[in-house]
């Protein structure tokens, strides 16, 4: 009997975080999908994807003072640095996918642009959200 309780509650216990994460982020995801269902034009798609963008680096630096929050002086030494050398990172990728974009045609590619810009940064945001709450265990 108590191993079935024990089972039980290690079930839930797992399940929550899990359930926590299949909702982390869905709102803005669901404001893009909205936005870009009703976008006229290029130009408006690449709007829609600069306000989800805006909201997913807001997510970002939001997961990342949380995590930071009750950190070991060492830990938040190691995670600056860490995160220092990410957008580093970030920046050289779009730039290089600035230049193969540029050099193609069509109008499309401004929006394919847009989404790589996004999902490095919505990405980055969920990996520091499933650390934070992986380290988390009193929550």
């Amino acid at each position: 009997m108590q191993k079935i309780l024990l089972t039980g509650i290690l079930l839930c216990t797992l399940s929550t975080p899990a359930l926590a994460e299949e909702s982390f982020g869905k709102a803005a995801d669901n404001k893009l999908q909205k936005c870009t269902a009703n976008a006229e034009n290029t130009l408006a798609s690449v709007e829609c994807y600069d306000v989800a963008l805006a909201a997913w680096d807001a997510e970002l630096n939001n997961q990342y003072r949380l995590l930071l929050a009750n950190g070991s002086a060492e830990f938040k030494s190691a995670m600056k640095v860490s995160q220092v050398a990410w957008i580093a990172y970030r920046d050289a990728y779009i730039k290089a996918m600035q230049s193969d974009y540029r050099q193609r045609q069509g109008t499309i590619w401004g929006i394919i642009m847009s989404e790589a810009r996004l999902r490095i940064t919505r990405d980055k945001a969920i990996e520091l959200y499933k650390l934070r709450k992986s380290t988390d265990l009193g929550n």
